[in-house]
C-alpha cells in the first residue's frame, strides 16, 4: 500500500476559515494585480497557515468552477485513506454510472478493475470524470450520496458560498462556489502530500496495450512557476477557465485562485501575478511581547501575593515585507487583583500596529489560581508553620 502523509498546519481548515475572515492585507499593497482583476470573474491569494487574506477581487461571488469541484473529492479520499478505509492499491471496479460519463474520461469499460492509484492519478493529472465517479462511488456507495459527503464538508469547512450536485463540476444553477471558499478548500487539500507526485506529472499514461491512455495535465504552472507544489484547472461553458493553485517559497505557502476567465491562459497569468504578488510582497512575523510586559501581578487578600501572568495567544501573521521595525506594542496590565484569582483570568491586553492600523491583538491573562484569604486557610497556615518548625 502506497502510505499517505499529512502535512501538519498552523491552522486546521476549519480554523482557516474563521481567520480568513476580516484577515485582508489589501490596505498594505504596493503591487499591481490589476490585470488579474479584469481577466477574471473573482481572484484571490491567501497565506496558508494564518489564512490572510493577501488579495481578493470579488472572492465572496458565487460562481461555477467546473472541474476545481474535484479539489473536494480529493480532500475527502485523502481523509478516507488516512482514516484507513481504502488505499491506493485498493481495486476498484468501473460502474455503469462511471461508464457513461463524457468530457475528460479514461474509457472505463462497466466491470473494469483499476487499482485506486490509477484512478486518483488519472482524475489529478487528467481530470478524468469516469474514474472520479468510480472512486466516489466505492466510498459512498452511490455518487449522490458522495455529493452529501461533499457538502456537509464544505459547511464544516466553513465554505458558506459553495454547493455541489454532482463529484466532477458539470455545469448547473445549483453547482456553485467563491473564490474565497476555494482558497479554504485549496489549504485544506494541500496538508496533504499523497497527490503531490501526480501534480507534478506532465505526461504520463494509464494501462498497457491497445487500450493505453494519455494522461495530460493541463496546469501549466506546474512547469512553469517556482514553488509550485499542487492545484487543479477546471473549463466549462459556463465556468470559463478556472484555476486553483497552491505554492511554497521559505515558510511561506500561499494559495491563488481564479475563477471566470474567458480564455486558458488568462488563469494562468492571473495565478501567477497572484502569487508573485504575495511573495514578493508579504513575509511571515512572528509577533512577541517583552518579558517586562508580563512582571507578575499584585494580589490582594490572596494566600500567595502575586498572580504569574502571560499573553494568551502569540501569532504568526503576515506583514509586507521589511516593515517589521515600523511594527509598534501597546498593553496595558492592570494594578492589582482582589483573591481568589481564578487560572486564565483577563488582566490585561497587548495590541500591535502597523503604520497605524491594527495587526495583532491579544488578551493578557493569569498562569494559574489564586485561593482567597480567609479564617480557615489563615489557620491552616499556621498550624503549617507550627508543624514546620
Amino acid at each position: 500500500m502506497v502510505l499517505i502523509k499529512r502535512i501538519t498546519a498552523v491552522v486546521t481548515a476549519f480554523a482557516l476559515a474563521a481567520v480568513m475572515q476580516g484577515a485582508s492585507l489589501t490596505a498594505f499593497s504596493e503591487g499591481d494585480v490589476s490585470e488579474a482583476d479584469s481577466i477574471t470573474k473573482a481572484a484571490i491569494v491567501t497565506e496558508v497557515s494564518t489564512g490572510q487574506v493577501l488579495y481578493e477581487h470579488n472572492s465572496h461571488e458565487r460562481l461555477p468552477m467546473a472541474s476545481v469541484t474535484k479539489l473536494m473529492c480529493l480532500l475527502i479520499w485523502a481523509e478516507e485513506m488516512e482514516k484507513g478505509t481504502f488505499g491506493m492499491d485498493t481495486v476498484i471496479t468501473a460502474t455503469a454510472r462511471a461508464n457513461a460519463m463524457d468530457g475528460s474520461v479514461i474509457w472505463l469499460n462497466v466491470g473494469e478493475e483499476m487499482s485506486a492509484y490509477d484512478m486518483i492519478r488519472s482524475v489529478v493529472i487528467a481530470s478524468a470524470n469516469d474514474a472520479c465517479v468510480a472512486v466516489c462511488e466505492y466510498i459512498a456507495g452511490t455518487e449522490e450520496m458522495f455529493v452529501e459527503r461533499m457538502n456537509k464538508r464544505a459547511q464544516e469547512l466553513g465554505m458558506s458560498d459553495t454547493h455541489y450536485d454532482n463529484c466532477v463540476g458539470f455545469d448547473s444553477d445549483t453547482h456553485y462556489t467563491s473564490a474565497y471558499d476555494t482558497a479554504i478548500l485549496s489549504a485544506a487539500v494541500s496538508e496533504y502530500d499523497c497527490y503531490n507526485a501526480f501534480f507534478a506529472t506532465r505526461l504520463d499514461y494509464v494501462r498497457e496495450g491497445e487500450r493505453q491512455t494519455q494522461l495530460l495535465n493541463t496546469n501549466k504552472l506546474m512547469q512553469r512557476y517556482d514553488g509550485i507544489i499542487g492545484g487543479k484547472t477546471g473549463t466549462t461553458d459556463k465556468a470559463g477557465c478556472c484555476l486553483a493553485v497552491w505554492a511554497k517559497r521559505g515558510n511561506m505557502k500561499l494559495c491563488a485562485v481564479a475563477l471566470g476567465c474567458k480564455e486558458s491562459e488568462q488563469r494562468f497569468t492571473a495565478c501567477t501575478d497572484l502569487l508573485n504578488y504575495g511573495f514578493s510582497g508579504f513575509e511571515l512575523y512572528r509577533t512577541a511581547v517583552d518579558s517586562d510586559v508580563l512582571t507578575p501581578v499584585t494580589v490582594t487578600e490572596g494566600l500567595e501575593k502575586q498572580a504569574d501572568i502571560r499573553v494568551k495567544r502569540l501569532n504568526t501573521i503576515v506583514i509586507p515585507k521589511g516593515s517589521s521595525k515600523r511594527i509598534e506594542y501597546t498593553h496595558t496590565v492592570v494594578d492589582s487583583l482582589s483573591a481568589p484569582v481564578q487560572y486564565g483570568e483577563k488582566v490585561g491586553e497587548v495590541r500591535a500596529s502597523l503604520d497605524g492600523e491594527e495587526i495583532f491583538y491579544s488578551d493578557i491573562v493569569t498562569t494559574g489560581e489564586v485561593g482567597e484569604l480567609n479564617f480557615f486557610s489563615s489557620l491552616l497556615i499556621i498550624i503549617r508553620r507550627l508543624f514546620s518548625m
